[in-house]
């Protein structure tokens, strides 16, 4: 979280004049909060939505960025709120002191005296994209699909709807998608149900109607088509049928999941299937099933390749952590990239320690993986929390006395919650814990 995390703030809608609240963020922390940073660079940071109309909007918040990383400090206070010159500099000063006292001595530098302002937000967003290295398409192609959402959102009607998404098919991506959905768990996050709703409903219309929400589909349906525990047999079976009905997004996806069953086993098993074809003079069959074989050599050999760079990357970074003088910092500045293939390896890291003996390394791997846990477990919601607390807890006896202790989170927001994390890891092949 940064600095400043998330805080209430009155707002009044501008259409029916309905008062509420909202969550504002008036301090981003590149390094400690990136999912703020990437609200704000995507449009989506202090939008509030009204839950009396649905009218909704940026507003107009005095914002300060900061990336220790590069040494950027920017700052911006909206024309619109007409504050006096005074006002405005204490209100920064206010909140770049905030910024100064959240670092360590060592980490305040001289740049954190001299912070960029910026009238506009817009000129502010392009000025921190141009220090990541974006280039202004780049840019304007990530507004647009900010704008695409913002317009999708604002049509009631589904046929309307419909003819806007097939419109615009093009601009419906995956990358689309991950903006809708990280729209969504900030949502939920925030409490904001009628929001989240209105996203997720959205989300399963454009999963129908759009060529790669098509294609989301038929993985997550190849996913729950293979099951948590398939044969080779099964499998082959599986890939012969996708080939013949010339489905290659279920081909790519169940390689993918399934890879440990290609192997030596099942290449044979597929070579006996090709030659019982050539033997029934099946000419169609002997090609098709040649194609497949190919296709799953160039599969897997891809697959290969990335998994060992990921596996080298992963290896790099746990390396550097290591060595790192203040560990809980640099766990805390890659988290983003401290994903599930980090956790296992750092698993399989300390197996190796325990097998060698080798104490000091075995402490160090602890304490990585002990302050990478406290860390995800702060930056989750409440109710994420609250539902891994119930996971944990002894079945029944020790889940019951959680549900009442916690009677207030159990609501409407906590079940659709808890479908929500459910679908994902039904996706993941996940099944029992799903």
């Amino acid at each position: 979280m940064s600095a400043a995390g998330y805080r209430s703030a009155p707002i009044t809608c501008p259409n029916c004049k309905t008062r509420f609240a909202a969550p504002v963020v008036t301090i981003v922390d590149a390094a400690q909060d990136p999912e703020a940073k990437a609200m704000l660079l995507s449009g989506q940071l202090n939008v509030a939505v009204c839950p009396n109309c649905g009218h909704g909007g940026i507003l107009s918040i005095p914002l300060v960025y900061h990336d220790p990383d590069k040494e950027i400090l920017f700052t911006h206070v909206p024309p619109e709120l007409g504050m006096a010159e005074l006002e405005q500099q204490r209100v920064v000063g206010d909140l770049t002191n905030r910024v100064m006292s959240s670092l360590p001595a060592e980490k305040r530098k001289g740049y954190l005296l001299r912070p960029r302002s910026f009238m506009r937000l817009d000129a502010m967003i392009e000025a921190i994209l141009e220090a990541e290295g974006v280039t202004r398409e780049m840019l304007e192609a990530q507004r647009a699909k900010g704008a695409l959402l913002e317009r999708l959102l604002r049509t009631p009607g589904a046929e309307a709807r419909q003819i806007i998404a097939q419109e615009n098919d093009d601009q419906i991506d995956y990358e689309f998608l991950q903006l809708l959905s990280l729209n969504l768990q900030l949502a939920q996050a925030q409490g904001q149900e009628g929001a989240a709703q209105q996203l997720a409903t959205l989300r399963q219309q454009l999963l129908a109607w759009t060529q790669v929400g098509k294609e989301v589909t038929a993985r997550q349906e190849a996913i729950r088509e293979l099951g948590p525990q398939v044969s080779r047999e099964e499998l082959l079976e599986k890939l012969v049928a996708a080939a013949e009905a010339g489905d290659e997004t279920r081909i790519e996806t169940m390689v993918a999941v399934a890879r440990p069953l290609v192997d030596y086993a099942f290449y044979q098993q597929l070579s006996e299937r090709i030659e019982a074809a050539e033997t029934a003079g099946q000419r169609d069959q002997v090609h098709r099933l040649k194609e497949l074989r190919q296709q799953i050599l160039d599969l897997t050999a891809e697959i290969d390749a990335e998994m060992q760079q990921i596996a080298k990357e992963s290896s790099d970074l746990l390396e550097r952590i290591l060595s790192s003088d203040d560990v809980e910092q640099a766990v805390r500045e890659n988290l983003p990239d401290l994903d599930q293939f980090f956790m296992e390896l750092l698993s399989e890291n300390m197996r190796a320690a325990e097998r060698a003996g080798d104490r000091q390394r075995i402490e160090a791997l602890q304490q990585v993986a002990d302050t990478l846990m406290r860390l995800i477990e702060e930056s989750q919601p409440v109710q994420i929390r609250f539902i891994n607390e119930l996971l944990s807890a002894d079945y029944p006896s020790g889940t019951l006395a959680l549900l009442e202790e916690r009677r207030t989170l159990v609501n409407e927001e906590l079940l659709g919650l808890m479908e929500l994390v459910e679908q994902d890891l039904t996706e993941e092949n996940r099944a029992e814990l799903a």
